[in-house]
């Protein structure tokens, strides 16, 4: 348990006090709604119900016909709440929801804040700043974290040294706060000057009309308190891994997995090319070989994905002439298990779905795209129809069915394991037509909740798969997704120093189950930061490739048959390796970095160090240097027992050594072998 604690008064028009080791961080409404742009904030005569995992708050908000029922559950026993709200309309007339934000802090001035920007390859950038300052997080994309992240921290204390000059909320009681909605379209997080925060679904182009009797249900927040923004992640982490994740003995096995795209693409693709790199991951212990972009469409060897997407009931019989069926049971026959990729809420403008069924397509009215805040990355649109988003709307009963019926009818034709379901589409605001069971301005919010059920759905049908979810890479993260996905996709871009900056920043969203990442691609395309001269490659500098991408899911996207045989050799070890040694961690453990975060484009901390700790008391610490970076003298694990004998093993040495946790906290752990090495996993692991 945790000094953490949500209560609500109950004489005092639903007031909600957040408190940290008896100390109050807030203390105010906890929601803020607005009804045809008018705020309102309390209730009128409240019921009230508090305990240690359940904090309810019911009745009519003041001046209104609306009734809020309002929660906040506790999570996995984790100083973490998921805050709920639904409204409805008890009233005689329409009533216009244009705010319904289940959180709302008022914390005063003295913290410092921490958010990160999100695009294409540059996701999780970091922004600071601090609460006497304006600062609002918003998606208008359409994608949960395209522009930016969905999460907020805050933090305040801790010691000031005599003489140096102090920040916003120095030597205050230690204090952290994370907000995370739990939403994967537009959301918001409003930080006002001086600490008043609200989050929620942005009221950015966006209203639900209510007739009387009717309800909606707000997407959720997620509030973690707890003395530092690391606690507070290792506390979310935890809490995301034990009840949020959907877990299953395939997914919780943790299975290797090779993808053809950034070697091939869709221009090198074909039968002979998946089932030639399927026979060599099997020999190298690969687990899973998965078809990418490319599979789908016209019978063309130059056809362009793009254009067709929505056409998954057709082959692109000039790269797969034997058809799905055979492709599935050729990957079988290799001895290993099939994954496909397929994108399917998109619709290519060429695409024959199009025009077969017109009831199902997402539409903007006013076709509107004027939001200048982000990089609309929508391809295949149509300069002819400015209305069309890009998308089947699954807010309307069509565009539901198109989606499941085509991922079910891909995972049984083909026997699929594992299923990338991407998503190249910036829906703007959403769908506005009115046909589709939902109103003008609550399209994207129906669309998203069509999704969540039909991917529940998708795997009630089909327990066994593996659902990844991808988003031009890690444009689509957060954690209402989280809720209905075994994993995320973190980057497009998958150099070290890139992965290890994303990885630095996801943990404080997710546990390492929850996350794959592949290691330094051959890509096919010109795209510089990930050139890499694979010819000269040392066996030592691909060992740190393979070893950052091994903290998580691992997997891989290389031209097998033609990797040097060296690298071959290194890569089985690796894959036997993470099966033997790291899949425990990643399945059970939390990510804490013992480092700050490297950035691209050569800043940051040049050797960067983190650990994942397992509950059991092991410790696994994994260090590298980057470009302009130097050996380190000796990484700092955290959270070891000082008079605890452990027994420490470089992964890459077979002679393990024992000492002390007083021994390693005074004088660190120093890493051991050659002095070129770049890249070191130890493991320490608690002796009886």
């Amino acid at each position: 348990m945790t000094d953490a604690v949500l209560r609500a008064r109950p004489n005092d028009g639903g007031r909600l006090d957040v408190a940290l080791a008896d100390t109050i961080l807030s203390d105010t409404s906890p929601l803020l709604v607005e009804i045809d742009r008018q705020p309102v904030d309390r209730w009128l005569e409240p019921s009230v119900s508090n305990s240690a995992d359940l904090v309810t708050i019911d009745g009519t908000l003041a001046g209104t016909t609306l009734h809020a029922a309002w929660s906040a559950r506790r999570v996995a026993d984790q100083p973490v709440w998921e805050l709920a709200l639904t409204l409805r309309n008890d009233g005689e007339h329409p009533v216009t929801i244009t705010r319904m934000d289940p959180l709302s802090l008022n914390v005063g001035a003295e913290w410092r804040t921490h958010g990160f920007h999100s695009a294409w390859g540059d996701e999780f950038r970091p922004l600071r700043g601090h609460a006497g300052h304006h600062l609002v997080l918003e998606s208008r994309s359409g994608r949960s974290s395209h522009g930016k992240i969905p999460w907020l921290g805050l933090e305040r204390g801790g010691y000031v040294a005599p003489g140096v000059r102090r920040g916003p909320g120095d030597g205050e009681p230690p204090a952290a706060l994370t907000i995370a909605p739990a939403y994967s379209g537009n959301w918001h997080i409003h930080a006002m000057a001086g600490g008043f925060v609200t989050a929620g679904i942005s009221p950015w182009q966006f209203w639900v009309d209510l007739a009387p009797g009717e309800s909606v249900t707000a997407p959720s927040v997620v509030l973690t308190v707890a003395s530092s923004l690391d606690t507070a992640s290792l506390a979310l982490q935890r809490a995301v891994a034990a009840d949020w994740l959907p877990r299953t003995p395939f997914t919780d096995a943790l299975p290797v997995e090779w993808n053809h795209w950034w070697p091939y693409e869709d221009q090198e693709v074909d039968e002979h090319v998946i089932v030639d790199n399927a026979r060599i991951a099997q020999l190298l212990g690969i687990e899973v070989a998965t078809v990418d972009a490319g599979w789908f469409g016209a019978a063309d060897p130059t056809s362009y994905w793009q254009e067709q997407r929505g056409d998954w009931s057709s082959v692109n019989t000039a790269r797969f002439p034997s058809g799905l069926e055979a492709l599935g049971q050729s990957i079988r026959d290799a001895g290993v298990l099939p994954g496909m990729w397929i994108e399917a809420e998109a619709v290519g403008a060429n695409s024959k779905l199009r025009a077969a069924h017109p009831e199902a397509m997402a539409h903007s009215v006013e076709g509107r795209r004027a939001d200048p805040s982000y990089r609309v990355q929508t391809e295949s649109l149509d300069p002819d129809d400015p209305t069309f988003l890009g998308y089947v709307c699954m807010g309307s009963p069509a565009g539901r069915a198109h989606v499941l019926e085509s991922m079910s009818t891909l995972i049984t034709t083909t026997g699929a394991r594992w299923i990338k379901l991407d998503f190249n589409i910036d829906p703007d605001a959403g769908c506005t037509r009115t046909d589709h069971g939902h109103g003008a301005g609550d399209g994207l919010l129906r669309h998203y909740e069509g999704l969540y059920a039909v991917l529940d759905e998708v795997r009630a049908r089909h327990p066994e798969i593996m659902l990844e979810a991808c988003s031009s890479g890690g444009l689509r993260i957060d954690l209402g997704l989280a809720r209905h996905v075994h994993g995320f996709f973190l980057s497009d871009p998958d150099y070290t120093e890139h992965h290890l900056q994303v990885l630095w920043g996801v943990r404080h969203l997710l546990p390492p189950i929850g996350i794959l990442h592949w290691s330094w691609s051959q890509w096919r395309g010109d795209y510089p930061p990930s050139w890499l001269d694979w010819q000269t490659l040392s066996a030592d500098d691909f060992d740190t490739t393979l070893r950052a991408a091994m903290l998580h899911r691992f997997g891989v996207s290389l031209r097998l048959p033609e990797l040097r045989p060296e690298l071959l050799e290194r890569l089985r070890v690796h894959v036997d390796l993470f099966q033997r040694e790291l899949e425990p961690f990643v399945r059970e453990g939390v990510l804490l970095p013992l480092s700050e975060s490297p950035e691209r484009g050569g800043y940051g901390e040049r050797a960067p160090s983190i650990q994942i700790t397992h509950p059991d008391g092991r410790v696994l610490v994994a260090g590298f240097v980057l470009d302009g970076g130097a050996r380190p003298r000796q990484f700092w694990p955290r959270g070891l027992e000082p008079e605890t004998i452990y027994t420490v093993t470089d992964l890459a040495d077979v002679d393990p050594r024992r000492t002390t946790g007083i021994e390693l906290l005074e004088g660190g752990l120093v890493p051991l072998g050659e002095y070129d090495l770049t890249s070191w996993l130890i493991v320490l692991a608690p002796q009886p």
